[in-house]
């Protein structure tokens, strides 16, 4: 929140005490200003609110189809001062409540959230204060018919069936009708093919009918005397899927909130003089009324702004444009410019709308969707993405699939801050093993996928196997004291141009690793390679 908001502050006072006086029944929560929440300020004169625990955000409160609503409100909150919308309770989504931000950082130091307007079987303060803590990885056991004949803990937690509900039901009676060919060819693959493992990505129905997404990794141990099973990993990717599927909403809400938010107007003659603008453009970008527009007064952008003018004035042509300027703190920001030819040639309009803080929120959201957190690499499925995109093109593509060995008892031994420790450094040191060309992605735990196009065979696909491992082989960490050098399994794939899928290449990748893992004679880095056909 960067700028004053426009409800000054006496009457967010006014709005403050009657929310109090008025609602001694609701829920609160004091939220910072990267919208996180944080303890309650004693200053605050409670008279009876529930003060909301067990969650991080008001995003955890909701459910997923109100969290855009959250946002824009979250927006509309750093305008005006005051915000509220209509939102589903996660804990009872049949139900609806009101929720209310107020700024009452020139008061307390915080924004103060309110949730009120309690209806049906919400209760009031039941069911939001404490939030669980839904597990995200599940493992059950299944038959070659994909009937459930066990399950863990954490799996009914998941999906909200019980154990009792979920053993002896075919998993596809769960799936989304739409999953339901991809789930049979991915099993069928895995069966034909005993010790192997498949991964695919599959919508589950929750006992309550909405579905969630679930990476399902599963491993056929049907020809395993000790399990004769297939055991299936189930990672909970939903939050993956929501951060990619707000990217796409963040641009429908950076068109709405150009709407609503305070304008720039600036009037522009046939020789680029400015002849007129109000105030907010002036505080946004300084040149006054007689100044000549040139590329210095637009900024890095004006190469692009200047020809859009001239299309305007010449040929009556309309332009929308986001560019950079330099505002006049000398701060660089974001603004969106709506160009519009005016009648009968006589000059331009522009509108200019400020949209940094919308444009730092897209780029927020776009590295959530596109990298992984801990380490910096591309993401599960940003890598499988780059894959697939370069399979079709080039000489061929190469991939190479890394798992870490003994990164459990790392994790056992020295605690998961070491274990994040070792990953971010193999994660820094795999570029300096590659080309400058070839993609870097962590799957997930210890796993790490190289995607390399234009490889030109086999040979040459191994050659970059071979070579990550003997730069690995070279590397260790100090973890607390301790030297670990970096011990890993590796295997390759490669594919001509077109004749595979992604998903079966790393799929080949992946067996090659075990392959590795099961061979392994002391090597600080094993390679097993093998191509498409003969994994």
């Amino acid at each position: 929140m960067a700028h004053e908001a426009t409800l000054d502050v006496a009457d967010r006072d006014l709005v403050l005490d009657t929310m109090l006086a008025q609602h001694p029944g609701a829920m609160i929560v004091a939220i910072n200003d990267n919208g996180l929440f944080t303890p309650m300020p004693t200053a605050v004169p409670l008279s009876g609110q529930h003060v909301i625990t067990g969650a991080p955000t008001a995003l955890e409160l909701v459910t997923p189809e109100d969290r855009v609503t959250v946002i824009e409100a979250w927006e509309l909150l750093k305008r005006d001062g005051v915000a509220n919308a209509l939102v589903h309770p996660l804990t009872v989504p049949t139900e609806t409540v009101r929720l209310h931000f107020i700024d009452a950082r020139h008061r307390y130091g915080v924004v103060l959230g309110f949730v009120t307007d309690f209806s049906g079987s919400f209760g009031g303060a039941t069911g939001i204060t404490e939030v669980e803590m839904v597990p995200r990885l599940g493992v059950v056991r299944k038959d070659p018919l994909a009937v459930i004949i066990a399950t863990d803990s954490a799996t009914p937690r998941m999906l909200g069936w019980s154990e009792e509900e979920l053993v002896g039901r075919r998993t596809l009676d769960l799936l989304h009708p739409d999953d339901h060919q991809r789930a049979i060819d991915i099993w069928i693959d895995m069966l034909a093919n005993p010790g192997a493992s498949r991964r695919v990505r599959l919508r589950h129905r929750h006992r309550d009918g909405r579905y969630v997404w679930l990476e399902i990794t599963n491993h056929n141990h049907l020809n395993d005397p000790e399990h004769n099973c297939v055991i299936a990993e189930m990672l909970d990717i939903s939050d993956e899927m929501a951060a990619q599927e707000a990217l796409a909403a963040s641009e429908l809400l950076l068109r709405r909130l150009t709407e609503a938010l305070p304008v720039g107007v600036t009037q522009i003659d046939p020789e680029l003089t400015v002849t007129y603008q109000n105030e907010r453009s002036t505080e946004m970008f300084g040149p006054r009324v007689g100044t000549v527009i040139d590329p210095e007064h637009v900024g890095n952008d004006g190469p692009t702004v200047v020809p859009a003018l001239l299309a305007a004035l010449r040929d009556n042509v309309d332009s929308d444009l986001e560019v950079s300027y330099l505002a006049r703190d000398g701060e660089s920001r974001r603004c969106a410019l709506n160009i519009r030819p005016l009648a009968a040639q006589t000059g331009v309009v522009v509108c200019a709308t400020d949209i940094t803080e919308s444009a730092r929120l897209r780029e927020e959201l776009r590295q959530l969707a596109t990298f992984d957190a801990l380490t910096g690499c591309l993401n599960r499925a940003s890598i499988l993405a780059a894959l697939g995109d370069g399979a079709a093109v080039g000489a061929g593509s190469a991939v190479v699939f890394l798992d870490l060995d003994g990164f459990k008892e790392i994790n056992d031994s020295l605690g998961h801050a070491a274990g994040d420790a070792l990953l971010r450094y193999v994660a820094g040191e795999l570029p300096k093993a590659v080309r400058d060309t070839d993609l870097i992605g962590r799957l997930g735990g210890d796993e790490f996928l190289v995607v390399a196009h234009d490889v030109a065979g086999l040979a040459e696909a191994r050659r970059i196997g071979e070579q990550i491992a003997d730069h690995l082989a070279g590397c260790w960490l100090d973890l607390g004291g301790r030297r670990v050098p970096v011990r890993a399994s590796i295997g390759i794939a490669w594919a001509d141009a077109g004749e595979t899928d992604a998903d079966a290449l790393v799929a080949h990748a992946d067996a090659a690793m075990y392959q590795a893992k099961r061979q392994r004679t002391g090597r600080l880095g094993l390679v097993v390679s093998t191509t498409h056909a003969a994994a």
